[in-house]
């Protein structure tokens, strides 16, 4: 009787796993789904090319002399979700920024006299961290314009670089709508022409 039971109750915890695998299934297959929709819209807005490489859109289009890289990956065991904007660039005097949300740390990190190049808008001070080993070329690059899209996009905490000869702007999270990879792909080509600008 109680054997009985028993392989009722496993029969019953395999039924339940089965319907979750299922249920798991179709919501990433309408996740990715969604993720292709809005990949081939860009790719057709910004005379692009869209490829699917395994779990991750990737997005190619020509901007200027480069081409521009948009991606997203949904995060694994191993290495957390990104939407992520990428180009190479000329960058001959080795110029580096960083960008990023302030936080508590970076708060006590300035207190303790950290290095923060302030562009003298605290709107834009108050909410982002800026790093670079040339103040007055990063203050060149942002402009009004480059400053106002930042700030529009601060709630999906990007972190934009520019380390040797790549820019880059990385978001911890996969972008789930077209108007957010709009904001997130102009902001990059105003910080690029900022960048192309400035030197």
């Amino acid at each position: 009787m109680a054997e009985n039971i028993l392989f009722q109750f496993i029969d019953y915890l395999w039924f339940i796993a089965i319907i979750v695998v299922i249920i798991l299934i179709i919501v990433s297959f309408r996740h990715f789904s969604k993720l292709k929709y809005i990949f081939e819209g860009q790719a057709l807005k910004r005379k692009g090319q869209f490829q699917w490489n395994f779990r991750s859109p990737v997005l190619t289009f020509p901007y200027m002399d480069r081409n521009i890289t948009v991606s997203a990956y949904p995060g694994s065991k191993y290495q957390p979700a990104y939407t992520r904007v990428y180009t190479n660039i000329s960058n001959p005097n080795n110029q580096n920024i960083r960008i990023y949300g302030e936080s508590w740390a970076s708060e006590i990190g300035k207190k303790l006299g950290m290095q923060d190049i302030q562009t003298g808008s605290s709107e834009f001070d108050d909410k982002y961290m800026i790093k670079g080993n040339d103040e007055q070329f990063v203050t060149r690059v942002l402009t009004w314009a480059v400053q106002d899209k930042l700030l529009s996009l601060r709630k999906h905490r990007p972190t934009v670089t520019l380390e040797s000869n790549q820019f880059k702007i990385n978001i911890p999270k996969v972008l789930k709508n077209d108007e957010d990879y709009d904001l997130l792909i102009d902001t990059a080509l105003a910080f690029l022409d900022g960048l192309v600008k400035s030197q």
